[in-house]
């Protein structure tokens, strides 16, 4: 049965010849193995070199997967060596290999095995990174010669699949880093550029060729150089840094918030070579927390005015209820009936965006006429202080669409007190509907003094105020236009602005004319 693998000396068989044959066929295996091939076919190529160096009539190689669990590689047999018995044995010594981390061989019935673990040596372990094994037909110790050829092959192959993996591993790392929206490079000890990913020629709008050798001190700002220096010797101290936020310059000369990480790369002896910097654009995240803390600020001052009102007036009718003349008193409970009105649209509000976010409005769909949407808003603001002029304008082929006629009111009264707050006294607000292909715009325009280009990139964001003088002075939560995006597009449907300075603003709804996509 199992023998440990035979010390005898080499014989006077082993003749120059059969050494020459011996590097000739290890040669073999290495131009296959480490050539241009797919590994797959040189892996072929390789282990009949290597069988026939063994004069083997079978071969099975075999690699282990992340989870050290061995995989057949490739394997080609004699058809007197492919039987269930032989593969039987095959498995059982190769376990046996594993298990032992050393040369394993099998006689029975006329026939032998020998098979090799394939080991990484590191200073603390062999780590075991596949076998391979080879079977005979006839029963023949393992001599010198030959388990001298095994622990060549072993060799061989090992080497060839670190080298294989190395290469899976660094093209899946450059596909992850070339795929990444983050902007990621490497640098030397020098802080000269190495690399330079897509994600960070988009972001500092400088390419590859332009930047690879060059220091990276050209996307630092003065003011954070002494930041950069301080955090370079973190790097270096502790091999890495996390979660710097900061700002780079663009090619463009202008600056553009970071959130920064630094990697320091050591080489197998532990000696760093390299800094691995990531840096992610949050300049969306930065306006973002701009808004909510100008929101926490504008919703603490806008609740805060109603319920002050409302108290205070409250605490008058209780305390001088009986001294009040009665147009006093109606004034009083007017002002508290306004107060609360203005309270619960904000709190209406606050509840829609909460909706909207958390999956979309529910909407009841059914046939709803444009004309008496308009004129429904033209009743609503009738008595309003600017006295507005509301011009109805309805295409012929735009009288009726299917949608909610609920949320389609909200969004217009929405749009049409904005225009409100915008047009001159006694001015005129239009609204109009017109087909366009299968779809229906609605259109509310104003005559006021139009809106910047860049206040039109954001007036849909929820918390975001125009800063012109208008919106200044106009009591807001800045949530009338985002809630105006969420009901259109529960309707599958688009919102936009367009405006010049001086000539008003229109903003446009375009809505399936036969409702939202199901």
């Amino acid at each position: 049965m199992g023998d440990s693998p035979s010390l005898t000396p080499p014989t006077s068989s082993d003749s120059m010849a059969m050494r020459y044959q011996r590097l000739v066929l290890l040669n073999r295996m290495s131009i296959a193995l480490f050539g241009e091939k797919a590994f797959a076919a040189a892996l072929s190529e390789a282990c009949h070199a290597a069988m026939a160096l063994m004069g083997a009539q079978s071969v099975a190689v075999h690699f282990v997967d992340e989870r050290g669990r061995p995989v057949l590689a490739y394997r080609h047999a004699d058809k007197r060596l492919s039987g269930e018995e032989a593969l039987d044995a095959e498995r059982k010594l190769l376990a046996r290999a594993f298990a032992d981390r050393r040369i394993a061989t099998h006689a029975v019935a006329g026939r032998s095995w020998e098979a090799a673990p394939l080991l990484r040596l590191t200073p603390s372990e062999a780590v075991l990174t596949g076998g391979v094994v080879f079977g005979r037909l006839k029963a023949e110790a393992l001599d010198a010669e030959r388990e001298g050829g095994l622990v060549e092959i072993a060799r061989h192959l090992r080497n060839a699949r670190l080298i294989q993996q190395t290469i899976q591993h660094q093209k899946i790392s450059a596909a992850i880093v070339d795929q990444s929206a983050d902007a990621i490079f490497v640098t030397d000890l020098e802080h000269r550029i190495l690399t330079w990913n897509d994600g960070a020629a988009k972001l500092y709008q400088w390419r590859l060729d332009e930047v690879i050798g060059r220091r990276g001190a050209f996307l630092v700002p003065e003011d954070r150089v002494k930041e950069i220096e301080r955090v370079m010797g973190e790097v270096f101290a502790q091999g890495g840094k996390s979660s710097l936020e900061t700002e780079r310059l663009r090619k463009d000369g202008s600056l553009v918030a970071v959130e920064g990480s630094f990697t320091l790369l050591k080489d197998d002896d532990g000696s760093p070579f390299a800094v691995m910097r990531s840096y992610r654009d949050i300049t969306k995240r930065k306006e973002v927390e701009r808004l909510k803390s100008e929101f926490a600020a504008l919703a603490s001052h806008e609740l805060r005015t109603p319920l002050t009102a409302i108290r205070g007036f409250a605490e008058t009718l209780r305390d001088f209820g009986d001294e009040l003349e009665k147009d006093k008193r109606s004034q009083y409970l007017q002002i508290i009936l306004d107060e609360a009105t203005r309270l619960a649209h904000m709190v209406g509000d606050f509840l829609d965006i909460a909706r909207i976010e958390a999956g979309g409005i529910e909407t009841n769909i059914s046939s709803v006429k444009t004309r008496v949407l308009f004129e429904r808003i033209g009743h609503l603001f009738k008595e309003h202080p600017a006295k507005p002029i509301f011009r109805i304008e309805v295409a012929a082929d735009a009288e009726t669409l299917r949608g909610d006629e609920e949320q389609l009111y909200r969004l217009l009264v929405n749009l049409a007190g904005n225009a409100l707050k915008y047009t001159p006294q006694e001015g005129t607000v239009t609204l109009k509907a017109a087909a366009t292909g299968s779809d229906i715009e609605l259109t509310v325009s104003d005559q006021g003094p139009g809106v910047s280009k860049e206040d039109q990139a954001r007036l849909f964001v929820k918390f975001y105020r125009a800063r012109d003088a208008v919106t200044r002075k106009t009591p807001g939560t800045g949530l009338g236009l985002a809630i105006c995006k969420g009901i259109v597009e529960a309707h599958s449907g688009t919102i936009r602005i367009e405006s010049e300075p001086g000539k008003g603003a229109s903003f446009i709804a375009r809505l399936p004319k036969n409702g939202p996509a199901a």
